[in-house]
């Protein structure tokens, strides 16, 4: 019985990690929009920068196209990371995974971050 809980908790485990990593994707995604819009906008505020007809409603479709991508490429690393994690449960080494993903999710947010504590 007690071999039969410790399988189950080491299934979950890996679907568990998987899910703390797609939420912080997620927010990394939202910082990701974030730092583009805000990069966008002070283009378009800044009269040397600003392409030929952009104005605050080219910020608008800016964003739902921003949205559109960063939508297609969170479902794919979703899916991707399902099975790259699997596999290295398999392989065991599903921690070393792990933490990859881990520090480049962390890395992307913290880059985003400081582009706009430098914009702001």
């Amino acid at each position: 019985m007690l071999d039969r809980i410790k399988l189950l908790i080491d299934n979950l485990s890996t679907y568990i990690i998987w899910l703390a990593l797609a939420v912080l994707v997620t927010l990394t995604g939202f910082q990701i929009h974030t730092t583009l819009i805000v990069i966008a906008v002070w283009v378009v505020q800044n009269p040397t920068l600003r392409p030929p007809g952009w104005t605050t409603g080219t910020i608008y479709g800016l964003s739902r196209l921003l949205w559109l991508i960063l939508g297609i490429i969170w479902l794919g690393w979703v899916m991707f990371t399902e099975g790259y994690l699997s596999e290295g449960k398999r392989l065991e080494i599903l921690k070393k995974r792990s933490l990859r993903l881990l520090l480049i999710s962390v890395a992307i947010y913290t880059l985003c971050y400081l582009v706009l504590r430098l914009l702001a």
